[in-house]
């Protein structure tokens, strides 16, 4: 388990890595103590120019959820009262967002079992991803890092056409699971808004 931990690490890593070269070529603003509000819809761009970074009100009935101490934690919805819900205990980071205007924060929890990432979204800070790292967590289905590619089918069906010999994806509401998969195993679960 603790080579599949590593390789958890290093692809969160890879990944947080990945988000921040999006960011490098974006112009910094000029800080005037003003706050900026857009017409345009917050967000990133997803496929054709889509948004991913939304609040959707039909989230908690269509989409995946993500259990921890009987709190769900579900994707593109408000961040606010999750926050209020989970432990005290979690390491936090923030950067400028690549998503929208504001701040990405990112909360880590259970010593780096997973962390959730927002974007803003308004006034309001909205789920664009949580990362299960380690096997002391899964999903509301059972999948945890270590399982077998077997094991994800049997609990989640055929998966989403996107998928490749390295991912598992799975689409359902305005959300998106992705199983990571080395040799086999699972060493990685993803969720995130749709793209």
């Amino acid at each position: 388990m603790k080579g599949l931990k590593i390789t958890a690490i290093i692809l969160t890593a890879a990944i947080g890595a990945a988000a921040l070269t999006a960011c490098k070529n974006e112009k910094k603003p000029v800080s005037s103590g003003i706050n900026i509000i857009s017409s345009q819809k917050q967000g990133g761009a997803g496929v054709d120019g889509e948004n991913i970074a939304i609040i959707d009100p039909e989230a908690e009935k269509n989409n995946f959820i993500f259990k921890y101490n009987g709190v769900s934690v579900i994707i593109n919805t408000p961040m606010g009262n999750i926050l209020k819900s989970l432990p005290s205990d979690y390491d936090y980071q923030e950067q400028p967002s690549c998503a929208g205007q504001g701040i990405a924060k990112t909360y880590t929890y259970n010593h780096g079992s997973f962390s959730i990432e927002t974007n803003p979204v308004g006034k309001e800070d909205s789920i664009s991803s949580i990362l299960l790292c380690d096997d002391t967590v899964s999903t509301a289905e059972g999948i945890f890092i270590g399982n077998t590619v077997e094991q994800v089918k049997a609990a989640y069906g055929n998966p989403d056409e996107s998928t490749t010999e390295n991912s598992i994806v799975y689409i359902k509401g305005s959300s998106q699971l992705t199983f990571q998969i080395s040799d086999g195993k699972v060493v990685t679960i993803v969720y995130q808004a749709k793209v």
